[in-house]
């Protein structure tokens, strides 16, 4: 299984942690996360029982970490109910398009931007984009218990 398999799973959850704008050469949006498949460990966050994750986006139009009590789950159609959803349309990218010029962007440069969501404990992160994320496990947690 690889590391996007692994958030893809009904049965892994995040914990956002921060965004980090140009963190490198070529890199302009840094997503840090924690992952378990184990809600308490999360919320413990105790050495050793959860994943860290860095979730890397070479562009972006938007983005944004929302607590997740005032945050609205799109009427869209979306890649799976896990913790990462693609949506191909959604009530952001439509905002967008006719609120900002991402829809002349899109025209301009023939690209199409999706809605990249992280659907993780406390906050829903958002992240609108043409290309997908790099993600990588960084530190995967010990098996002790």
């Amino acid at each position: 299984m690889n590391d996007t398999e692994l958030l893809l799973r009904n049965d892994y959850f995040l914990a956002f942690e921060n965004f980090i704008e140009a963190p490198a050469p070529g890199l302009a949006l840094r997503i840090v996360c924690r992952g378990s498949e184990n809600e308490t460990d999360l919320l413990l966050n105790l050495d050793g029982t959860v994943d860290r994750w860095q979730i890397d986006f070479h562009s972006y139009a938007y983005y944004s970490a929302v607590a997740e009590d005032f945050s609205i789950v799109p009427d869209a159609e979306f890649y799976a109910d896990t913790a990462y959803r693609i949506y191909e349309n959604s009530p952001l990218l439509r905002y967008l398009k006719q609120h900002t010029h991402l829809a002349s962007q899109e025209q301009a440069r023939k690209v199409s931007y999706r809605h990249f969501m992280f659907a993780c404990m406390e906050h829903q992160v958002e992240v609108i984009s043409t290309n997908p994320p790099s993600i990588q496990l960084l530190e995967p947690k010990k098996n002790v218990r």
